[in-house]
């Protein structure tokens, strides 16, 4: 497993998490305004702080905005991103996670996925939600979430602003059956994930958001050759006693703008490039 090292001193805490009271949504988004204003208004429609999980596929765009993964121009950072990526027309989004926070006052979206512009060849990344704007009203389905939510804050070890889980209000009760978590760098996805299961007192989760990995490995031999990237998770599931199955798949994207891939990983080879965000949901039977 491939490890780098990070400008600031390494934290002592890999895992940072905390419960949360969660439930199933299927919301309905406004077309003609930016993105991020439209997931703020439907969250608030139903009373949700700024806090949830939620997935959209099959999205027509007006306008989309996305970065890239890139290699990083001095020390302070491990990686970058690319110059901004824009639509010249209409397209659509063909699937994307995002973890929706709250940083700068707002809430705030971390949206991994791909799309397409029309007529033209599939792209992924990171999305600019405060530029990207549907064309027409979209659903999307997830998990809004209540008693801890993700916030933006300083990451000394990084030298990023990430989202990190943070308690609201009084706190959840003990049988909370979803929790956030941020994994650190430089350990295995699919062990960490364990860990958190295992640190939660649950025999199993499923897992769903977004993060990087260092030059992605899969189950059946393919290597991705690009440090930096940006995933999104596509079923993920771990288990406290950590017991021997299939790693998490993912999509992935590298430096190369054809460079996506999807498949599982190979537990043990992947470790955590910057970030991973996920929200988690109690599943206490093991997979089948």
């Amino acid at each position: 497993m491939q490890t780098v090292i990070h400008p600031g001193p390494v934290a002592s805490e890999r895992l940072e998490l905390h419960k949360a009271h969660g439930t199933p949504v299927t919301l309905t988004l406004k077309a003609g305004i930016p993105l991020e204003t439209a997931v703020a208004h439907a969250l608030a429609d139903i009373g949700c702080e700024n806090s949830a999980y939620l997935e959209m596929t099959d999205a027509p765009v007006s306008d989309l905005v996305y970065l890239m993964p890139a290699y990083a121009p001095d020390e302070a950072h491990v990686a970058w991103y690319s110059d901004m990526h824009r639509f010249d027309g209409p397209g659509r989004i063909v699937h994307m996670g995002m973890i929706v926070g709250y940083r700068d006052a707002r809430c705030f979206i971390h949206g991994h996925g791909s799309w397409q512009p029309q007529g033209g060849p599939l792209a992924m990344g990171h999305i600019l939600s405060p530029m990207t704007v549907l064309s027409e009203p979209a659903t999307v389905t997830g998990f809004a979430l209540s008693g801890a939510r993700f916030e933006g804050a300083y990451d000394e070890e990084t030298n990023f602003t990430l989202f990190r889980p943070a308690a609201m209000g009084d706190g959840v009760t003990d049988d909370a059956e979803y929790a956030v978590l941020r994994m650190m760098p430089n350990q295995d996805f699919d062990t960490a994930l364990d860990a958190a299961c295992e640190r939660l007192g649950w025999q199993g989760a499923r897992a769903w958001g977004v993060g990087s990995i260092n030059r992605p490995t899969f189950e059946d031999g393919r290597e991705m050759d690009s440090l930096p990237t940006e995933l999104v998770l596509l079923d993920a599931q771990g288990r406290a006693e950590g017991a021997a199955r299939a790693g998490s798949e993912i999509r992935v994207v590298g430096i190369g703008t054809n460079q996506i891939d999807e498949g599982r990983l190979r537990r043990g080879d992947n470790s955590i490039l910057i970030t991973a965000e996920l929200v988690l949901q109690r599943h206490d039977q093991a997979p089948g």
